[in-house]
C-alpha cells in the first residue's frame, strides 16, 4: 500500500507536513503493507521549499513523492500556474520524486497548461481528474485525456469513479465509458489502479470496485500481463517499491 496525504492542516508559516509522515510511519509499524508515503509539501514557495523537502528525504526514506490537493485551494488556477509553484514541482527532480495532481473535472483546463511546464518530473493525475460522470461530461473527459496522454511523463490513476458518478445511485454502465477512454489514451503501461480507500466506501466496497474493473478489463480485451501492470507492476515501478 501507498499512503496519499489527506490535506493535513497548513498555514502561511508552516503546516503538519512532517507530523503526517510520522503518523503514517507509526501506522506502518503495525501494518507493514504500508511501503510508501506521498505527503504534502509547500511547493508554492518555490525554492524556499527546499529545506522541508530535504528534511523529508534525509529523515523519512519511505517518502516517494509529493501531492498537493489544489482542488480545494481558494484559487486553484492561480496556485497551479504560479511561477513559484511550478518551480517547486520541478524541484522534485533533484530528489528523484514525482508529483501527484489532484483536481476535479472543472479544473482540467489549467491542468492542460500546467503539465507541459513540468517535463522532467514524473506526474500522475489522481482519480482520473475526477471526471464529471454525474454531469454526463464524457466528451470533455475524452478530450482531456487525449490531450494529456501526449505527455510521456504523465501517468493516470484509475480510481474514485464510483464516487464521481453519484453518491446514491450509480451503475456500472455509468463508469464503463470513462474506463475505456482512460485505457484508449494512456494504455495499460501508464495506468495505475487506485483503491481510494476509505473514500470509496461512500458508495461501494473495495471488492465491488475491483470486480467491476475486472469485468471492464476483460471486455476491453486486455491480456493478463496488461491487467497485472495496472493492478501491480506499474505502481511498483512508479512508486519505486522494490517488490
Amino acid at each position: 500500500m501507498v499512503f496519499l496525504e489527506c490535506y493535513a492542516d497548513f498555514w502561511a508559516g508552516g503546516g503538519q507536513y512532517i507530523e503526517e509522515i510520522e503518523f503514517v510511519e507509526d501506522e506502518a509499524k503495525r501494518d507493514p503493507r504500508i511501503m510508501g508515503i506521498v505527503p504534502m509539501a509547500p511547493l508554492e514557495k518555490g525554492r524556499a521549499a527546499l529545506p522541508i523537502l530535504t528534511q523529508m528525504r534525509e529523515n523519512h526514506p519511505t517518502v516517494k513523492g509529493i501531492r498537493r490537493i489544489v482542488e480545494f485551494d481558494a484559487n486553484p488556477r492561480a496556485l497551479t500556474l504560479s511561477a513559484d509553484f511550478i518551480e517547486g514541482v520541478n524541484l522534485l527532480d533533484k530528489f528523484g520524486w514525482h508529483f501527484e495532481i489532484n483536481v476535479n473535472h472543472s479544473q482540467m483546463e489549467f491542468v492542460r497548461e500546467f503539465v507541459p511546464q513540468v517535463s522532467s518530473v514524473p506526474l500522475i493525475l489522481d482519480h482520473c481528474g475526477k471526471p464529471g460522470i454525474k454531469e454526463g461530461a464524457l466528451a470533455q473527459y475524452r478530450d482531456d485525456v487525449q490531450v494529456l496522454a501526449k505527455h510521456p511523463n504523465l501517468w493516470i490513476k484509475l480510481s474514485d469513479l464510483p464516487v464521481e458518478a453519484d453518491l446514491v445511485d450509480w451503475t456500472e454502465d455509468d463508469l464503463r465509458p470513462y474506463i475505456a477512454a482512460t485505457l484508449d489514451t494512456f494504455g495499460p503501461d501508464r495506468t495505475i489502479f487506485g483503491g481510494d480507500y476509505p473514500v470509496c466506501l461512500q458508495v461501494t466496497t473495495m471488492t465491488q470496485w475491483v470486480d467491476l474493473l475486472d469485468r471492464a478489463f476483460s471486455d476491453l480485451g486486455l491480456s493478463q500481463s496488461e491487467i497485472q501492470k495496472i493492478y501491480r507492476d506499474n505502481a511498483n515501478s512508479f512508486y519505486r517499491l522494490g517488490l
